[in-house]
């Protein structure tokens, strides 16, 4: 990595954007709606966009006070 000149903040900055690169799986978007979601989004989401869970979940309670 450090050849000498002058670059190696750079090149680890070069190495960390490719890793990220290889590891980022890219948006999702809601099956419900289609709103794009970041990856932690849709990974504690279950899939769905916080206003799609969130009515997903007042139906829930809707159908069992029902």
């Amino acid at each position: 990595m450090d050849d000498g000149d002058g670059g190696f903040t750079l090149e680890l900055q070069a190495k960390q954007i490719a890793q990220n690169a290889t590891l980022y799986g890219g948006s999702s978007p809601c099956p419900q709606c289609g709103v794009i979601m970041d990856p932690v989004q849709f990974m504690y989401s279950l899939g769905l966009c916080p206003p799609c869970q969130n009515d997903k979940m007042k139906r829930r309670v809707d159908r069992r006070l029902a």
